[in-house]
C-alpha cells in the first residue's frame, strides 16, 4: 500500500516516489484500512507504473479514512480481500475535498433529520387531525342514530295518538248517531203526544156538546114533568 507525499503539487504529474528496497516494501506489508469513495481519484492506477508487489498487477485507488490517516489517497492491491502497499508513501492533493465531502454528507444527514422530523410532526398532526374528524364522525353518527330513534318513537306515539282519535272520533260519531236517532224518536213520540192531545180535545168538545144535550134533555124532562103535574093538580 502506498501513500502520497505531503511534499507534492497539486500540478505535478508524477507522485513522489520514496527510495526503498524491495525487502523494505515487503516489511511494510499492511491490511488496507477503511476507505471511503472520491470520485477524483478512483478505479486502477494506469498512469503510473505501480503494479501489486505480490500480483504483479495494477494497483487500486482509494482514500483512507481511518485514524490520522483519514484523507489521504493510497495504492493498493486490488485483488480483495488482502491488499499490500505497492509503493512508497505518497501526498494527498485533495484532503479538503474529502473533509467537504464528509461535511456535506453530515449536513445531508441532518437534513434528511430534519425533514424526517418535519414529516413526522406532519404524520402526527395529520394522526391528530384524523382523530378529530373520527370523534366528530363518530359523534355525528351518534346524534343521527339518536335522532332517527326519536324520530321512530316520536312517530310511534304520533301513529298511537292517531289511532286512538281516531278510535275516539268513532265513538263520538256513534253516539252522534244515537243522540240523532233518540232524537227522532222523540220526535215521533212528541208528535204522538200532540196528536193523542188533538184527539183528546176532539173527545172533550164531543163531551161538552154531549152534557149540553143532557142538559136540554133534562130541561125537556122538568118541563114534562111540570106538565103532568099541572094536569094532576087540576
Amino acid at each position: 500500500m502506498v501513500f502520497e507525499d505531503e511534499s507534492s503539487e497539486e500540478t505535478s504529474s508524477l507522485p513522489y516516489m520514496h527510495s526503498t528496497s524491495s525487502t523494505d516494501r515487503l516489511n511494510q506489508v499492511r491490511q488496507v484500512p477503511f476507505s471511503v469513495e472520491d470520485p477524483d481519484y478512483q478505479g486502477l492506477e494506469l498512469e503510473t507504473m505501480s503494479p501489486c508487489e505480490k500480483h504483479g498487477k495494477a494497483s487500486e485507488r482509494l482514500v483512507a479514512f481511518e485514524g490520522t490517516d483519514t484523507g489521504r489517497r493510497f495504492l493498493a492491491c486490488a485483488e480483495p480481500p488482502l491488499r499490500y502497499r505497492a509503493l512508497p508513501f505518497l501526498t494527498l492533493r485533495n484532503l479538503a475535498c474529502i473533509f467537504q465531502q464528509w461535511a456535506s454528507s453530515s449536513a445531508l444527514g441532518l437534513r434528511e433529520q430534519a425533514q424526517m422530523a418535519k414529516r413526522d410532526a406532519e404524520s402526527e398532526k395529520l394522526k391528530q387531525n384524523y382523530e378529530v374528524l373520527l370523534n366528530l364522525t363518530r359523534a355525528q353518527a351518534t346524534i343521527i342514530q339518536n335522532l332517527k330513534l326519536k324520530h321512530i318513537t316520536d312517530k310511534q306515539l304520533l301513529s298511537e295518538a292517531k289511532m286512538n282519535l281516531e278510535l275516539k272520533n268513532a265513538e263520538l260519531t256513534k253516539s252522534e248517531e244515537k243522540l240523532t236517532q233518540d232524537k227522532l224518536e222523540l220526535k215521533f213520540q212528541v208528535a204522538d203526544l200532540l196528536k193523542g192531545k188533538e184527539k183528546h180535545g176532539e173527545e172533550m168538545v164531543q163531551l161538552e156538546l154531549q152534557f149540553a144535550e143532557l142538559m136540554k134533555a133534562e130541561e125537556k124532562l122538568k118541563e114534562k114533568i111540570k106538565g103532568i103535574q099541572a094536569i094532576l093538580e087540576k
